[in-house]
């Protein structure tokens, strides 16, 4: 017989297969998932406790007191002497009472509450 025509194109020409079938998907889905490492799925071992919380470490605080603080201080030699302490106490005096001072004379600006809200 002759040459068969199949949508327009003749039987000895050749459409272009397409890229991939389904046969091939699957084959490459599954390397894919072989080849992800099993702890991306699920975490064996559960996470251990911080050992750190805040200023406490393994249940005990950490955060010194002034008595431990001053207490090392003179032990190294590194504390102030007493006129120099009282010095700087005074000085901190005069920075609280200038700032309360300015806080007096001007106050922080609160805006008024959303109508409905009294």
């Amino acid at each position: 017989m002759g040459v068969l025509e199949r949508d327009g194109a003749k039987a000895g020409c050749h459409m272009p297969s397409p890229p991939l079938n389904r046969r091939t998907v699957g084959v490459i889905l599954g390397l894919l998932v072989a080849l992800v490492p099993a702890g991306g799925f699920a975490q064996t071992n559960p996470p251990a406790p911080p050992q750190r919380i805040g200023n406490i470490w393994d249940s005990l605080p950490h955060q010194p007191t002034e008595g431990s603080v001053t207490a090392k201080e003179h032990e190294t030699g590194v504390a102030p002497d007493v006129a120099r302490e009282r010095d700087i106490n005074k000085e901190l005096q005069n920075l609280d009472e200038q700032l309360l001072n300015e806080e007096k004379t001007h106050p922080p600006t609160i805006p008024p509450p959303p109508p409905g809200t009294d």
